[in-house]
């Protein structure tokens, strides 16, 4: 049996206090692997709400500055825009370098809009009518966006006001 140079008796091993400081390490990385992965549904939602919000500014922010109404159709998966003209509404084609271009907001996420408290049909695609208008003068078709995804409890709700205003709130599973 080998000795140490003090003469005591050295077991090859680890002891006790190592095996519970590897363990602590080990438990603290995947809890910080669980919390990553499992609030990757969570974030595509609110990215798909924020993406949604960031869209329907720039389009109002256009309408003022040009001084042309802009439609927004919303689909079960994304949005679409259109000038509204004296012939009616003219959707923005798929040009790559035109950010009002026809937009999905991400792979199973599913829209709803709601305008007076009535919840509005989508099953037109291509949209042959805006369900929403953004007003040079302003102005804002009233609405409530509704943002899930297809398996998530969380939900955003996108709200437009006359005023142009708009807000976006996370809302828990049960509202």
């Amino acid at each position: 049996m080998p000795t140490s140079a003090t003469g005591t008796n050295k077991r090859g091993g680890f002891t006790l206090l190592e095996v519970l400081v590897v363990l602590a390490i080990v438990a603290v990385l995947a809890a910080v692997a669980a919390l990553a992965v499992g609030g990757v549904g969570s974030r595509r939602v609110e990215n798909a709400a924020r993406r949604a919000e960031a869209l329907l500014t720039l389009a109002c922010e256009r309408a003022a500055m040009t001084g042309r109404d802009i439609g927004v159709a919303v689909l079960t998966d994304g949005l679409r825009f259109g000038y509204l003209v004296e012939q009616g509404w003219q959707p923005v084609g798929d040009d790559p370098a035109d950010p009002l271009r026809p937009r999905a907001l991400g792979e199973a996420i599913r829209l709803s809009v709601e305008r007076e408290g009535e919840l509005l049909d989508l099953a037109d695609d291509p949209p042959t009518a805006p369900h929403l208008a953004c007003s040079s003068s302003g102005e804002l078709t009233p609405f409530v966006l509704e943002i899930a995804g297809e398996a998530d409890a969380q939900r955003w709700h996108l709200r437009g006001t006359l005023d142009g205003t708009l807000a976006l709130q996370a809302v828990d599973g049960d509202g």
